[in-house]
Parts: structure tokens; sequence; C-alpha cells
């Protein structure tokens, strides 16, 4: 993808672009949540690096900046796009302000457990990454703006997924708190990405949108998503079985 969608994506397409208006919602939400968790990675992994005091020929810092540069396009770009859907869609500010928030909601761990859940969320990005790539229920098949970012996105996770991993056997992260990591930042994505997919739908049906049909939409995107659900789960999984692989 090129560098113009990684800097200028500022909208996505017109709503529903992603087959439905859950399942567009669906990945509106996750657009959401992305700014905000994609700084504490920064942030986590800047941190980590100046306080390690990476030798200039150390392979490992320049993972570090190019994971850097990429998860700072991501926030970029994301936060356009929430800036449109502010735009566009009514009542949408304090999900925005909220979802912005969890820098300041993480910022009481311990740097250890701040590493274990950079590699957790990592790990979680990555696994709905895999899935875009392979399958096309989640995400349909079209040459939309806000499919090409999201495509663009995944690939790039994909891309860097052994970063914060590598960091994290570097510390000395230990299986427990990975897993421990991993629990966590399960609960807090699927809490935040179903609330906020029902607020934009909320949002949608005070604006007049059918409440029927975004029920009808909401139980076949439940329905035909369980063989994503259950992919996804066992790939979930890799990180428990694998805590100290870091290669690509």
């Amino acid at each position: 993808m090129t560098s113009n969608l990684r800097l200028s994506t500022s909208a996505p397409s017109p709503h529903p672009w992603n087959g439905t208006g859950v399942r567009s919602r669906f990945f509106d939400a996750l657009s959401l949540l992305l700014p905000g968790g994609e700084q504490f990675l920064i942030e986590t992994l800047e941190s980590w690096r100046a306080s390690a005091q990476l030798g200039p020929g150390d392979e490992l810092g320049g993972e570090i900046d190019r994971f850097i540069r990429e998860e700072q396009a991501h926030r970029r770009a994301h936060a356009n796009y929430n800036a449109a859907l502010v735009d566009a869609v009514p009542h949408m500010q304090p999900l925005v302000e909220r979802a912005n928030a969890i820098t300041a909601d993480l910022a009481g761990f311990s740097a250890p457990m701040k590493l274990a859940l950079v590699v957790a969320f990592e790990h979680l990005t990555a696994v709905l990454a895999e899935e875009i790539e392979a399958h096309p229920f989640l995400l349909v098949r079209n040459d939309s703006r806000a499919a090409r970012l999201w495509r663009w996105h995944a690939r790039e996770e994909l891309g860097h997924r052994h970063v914060a991993v590598c960091v994290a056997n570097r510390a000395g992260i230990g299986r427990g708190a990975l897993t421990l990591a991993l629990l966590l930042a399960t609960l807090y994505l699927a809490t935040d990405l179903l609330r906020y997919t029902f607020a934009l739908c909320r949002c949608d049906v005070r604006a007049g949108a059918s409440r029927a049909t975004l029920i009808a939409d909401s139980v076949r995107f439940a329905g035909g998503a369980i063989p994503s659900l259950l992919r996804m789960a066992r790939h979930w999984f890799g990180l428990l079985l694998s805590p100290t692989r870091c290669a690509r």
C-alpha cells in the first residue's frame, strides 16, 4: 500500500462499506480503539529501548524503530478515519474521547506488565490480521478506501508481529506474565469492541436506520463469524504454547 494511503486516509467509504451495517460498524469500532492502543505500544517500546541502552549494532533496535514507524503510520491513518466518523455519525465524539484514554487506563501497570501487554495486543491484532488476509467473511473483498486501509494494516501487523515477542524475550518476561496479559488484553478488547459496535449501531438508529435490519444483520454476522472465531481461537493459543518464539 502506498504511503499516500497511510497518511491521507481521511474517511471510510460510504456506509455500509463492508457488506452490511453491523459488519461495517464492527471495523469502525475497532478503528476507534486503535490510536490510543497504538500510542500505548509506541510509548512502552520507546521506554524499554531507552532503559535497555541497545548498542548501535543491535538488530533489535532497528526492528523496534521499524515497528514504531509503522505503528505511528497506523495511528495517523486511523485518527483521520475516526475524525471522519465523528463528522458522519451524530453523537460520536464521547466515544472517541473514551477510546483515546487507553494509554491513561494502562499507565498504572508495571514496566514488565506493560511489555507483556504489548505482546498480547500485538498477538491479538496479528490473529485478526491472519483471518482478514486468508478469509473474506469479516472483511469483504472490495476496493473501498476503508477495506484497502484494513488490508494494508493487516499486512503490516503480520510483518512486524515478532518484534514485541523479541523484546519480551530480551527483557525476561515469563510465561505467567504473558498468560495474564493475554487474558487481560482479550477481555479488554472483546468487551470494548462489542460495546463500541453497539454504540455505533445505536447512533445509526438515531439517524434513521432500521432497528430490525440491524438486529437481523447482527444475527447473521454472529452466526457467519463462527468459523472465523474458531480459527482465531486456535491461533490465540499460539502465544500460550510458544511464548518465547520471536522469529519472523
